[in-house]
């Protein structure tokens, strides 16, 4: 019987968007990250307390996503992931498939671990590069003038994904099937398995727990990197080596 990642999140009350992001709007946050198999996925979700809440927007529950990441010339972005800099930073496009909707965003990663978001719709976006509204916001948010200029498209990432939320501790719970990273020349990789990522404004909570409890630990996985990383045999991977080699093949 083929998976159906929907599947995992039937079972919950659903919230619209405008209610998950007022719940936990994640401009602040810690991520972890977990890769299982469908079986996990589906029994781990069987135990869950029933009263997350799941983002449904016209009767689905599972939306479609696709986002180019751009870097400069030498990778900065990349490099500054894969040598554990304090700061660092990632840009991308991400579009919603479904409905034909386009976000840039811009993270930020500090010291101890947490991330900032910010993020703006983009008009009539193109594949491969910024419009001149989001390079201009990049440029804002990065403090930067002109830099977004100087970036190019460096790894496309797909994937399938349902969100639910947690209302009393404001936690975040994804899941991502068939998750892709393909080069700008082609070369492409995959994720096997279900990507399960808690995103919480503080310390793990009872969901990171109950994932623990049952032999799940974080993994080293960041969509972008770990993507580049895999797809570039001349990049650093010691920090993903174990990820690549564990859940992600050609």
């Amino acid at each position: 019987m083929t998976f159906r990642l929907e599947s995992l999140a039937a079972r919950f009350s659903p919230i619209d968007l405008a209610g998950i992001e007022d719940l936990a709007p994640m401009e602040q946050r810690f991520d972890r990250k977990y890769v299982v198999s469908s079986e996990e996925a589906k029994s781990f979700f069987a135990r869950v307390p029933e009263d997350l809440l799941a983002l449904e927007i016209g009767e689905r529950r599972s939306f479609s996503y696709q986002s180019w990441y751009f870097d400069t010339e030498d990778l900065e972005s990349f490099r500054g992931t894969a040598h554990q800099r304090r700061r660092r930073w990632k840009v991308r496009t991400r579009t919603y498939l479904d409905d034909a909707t386009s976000m840039v965003e811009v993270k930020l990663r500090y010291q101890r671990g947490q991330s900032f978001k910010h993020r703006r719709p983009e008009d009539s976006p193109s594949d491969m590069c910024l419009t001149t509204q989001g390079a201009a916001f990049v440029n804002d948010v990065l403090r930067k003038d002109g830099f977004a200029e100087t970036l190019v498209p460096t790894l496309r990432t797909s994937y399938e994904r349902i969100s639910l939320v947690d209302a009393e501790t404001r936690v975040r719970l994804t899941a991502d099937l068939n998750v892709r990273c393909c080069t700008v020349d082609g070369k492409e990789v995959s994720v096997n398995g279900v990507v399960i990522e808690t995103k919480s404004p503080n310390s793990p909570g009872h969901i990171d727990r109950a994932l623990w409890r049952h032999g799940h630990r974080p993994v080293r996985l960041s969509k972008y990197a770990t993507g580049m990383a895999a797809t570039h045999s001349e990049l650093p991977r010691n920090k993903w080596h174990q990820t690549i080699r564990r859940h992600i093949s050609d």
